[in-house]
């Protein structure tokens, strides 16, 4: 009779602890949405790593780096590294863009690094861009992934308008 009541009572808690690890794993991730500003400004003492224009006319910068202040939702500073590929031709401003950031942020009560990749592509010296991020610190574990849009005929500091959502897989 007690090893009988023993393996019942076994039974219920692994039972009991199963249903709390499945309801742990089960948690719905949240999406958070957010907005903002980014002011871009290249760096002026940098040197892009290399530039050139070929036969086609476009001019092509790798490696040229700028320094971001985020305003909005998320505040902080970062630091993007780019690759630029645009028609010389002043009339047009048509090409795209593409690089790595990183920034120290603060959303709320959290801080932490988002850091990731986005590309651009400009038509009109006005770009339309995307951009994922991951999280380190506070933001362990979440993703920002934003669309963006930014006019080159006035800057620097160029204005970065962003949407995007914050993912967190850890849920409610």
């Amino acid at each position: 009779m007690k090893t009988t009541r023993t393996k019942i009572l076994a039974g219920v808690v692994l039972l009991a602890a199963v249903l709390i690890i499945t309801g742990i794993a089960w948690a719905k991730a949240t999406k958070t949405a957010v907005t903002g500003i980014t002011l871009v400004t290249p760096r002026e003492e940098h040197e892009p790593l290399r530039e050139w224009i070929d036969d086609d006319g476009i001019w092509h910068v790798r490696g040229e780096v700028a320094d971001y202040v985020h305003v909005g939702d998320l505040e902080g500073t970062g630091v993007g590294v780019v690759n630029l590929n645009l028609e010389v031709d002043p009339f047009t401003g048509n090409g795209d863009e593409s690089g790595y950031s990183t920034s120290e942020m603060t959303w709320g009560e959290l801080s932490g690094t988002f850091e990731g990749r986005f590309s651009v592509t400009y038509t009109g010296w006005v770009g339309v861009g995307h951009g994922v991020y991951h999280g380190t610190g506070d933001f362990a574990g979440m993703k920002l992934m934003e669309d963006f849009t930014v006019d080159l005929t006035v800057g620097p500091p160029y204005v970065v308008n962003f949407e995007g959502i914050i993912l967190d897989p850890h849920g409610e």
